[in-house]
């Protein structure tokens, strides 16, 4: 069984911790997933800091491509 959730909403993605539960309901494993607007999952990392990392990146190429799209 697994738990889900969110840490951090930004620019339309998410962080969601992803905690695996055994069968007594104690946290066997914890990942952090970062999902698109679209809840798919783009991203999955062992550590909290790799997640925040990739997320931000994503909201800076984000940025750059909106940057590039004005005249």
């Amino acid at each position: 069984m697994k738990n889900r959730k969110i840490l951090l909403s930004k620019s339309g993605f998410n962080l969601v911790q992803v905690d695996v539960l055994d069968g007594n309901d104690n946290v066997i494993r914890v990942s952090y997933e970062v999902v698109d607007p679209d809840e798919d999952a783009i991203g999955r990392f062992g550590s909290l800091t790799e997640a925040q990392n990739f997320i931000n990146m994503l909201c800076h190429l984000n940025h750059l491509e909106q940057d590039q799209a004005l005249p």
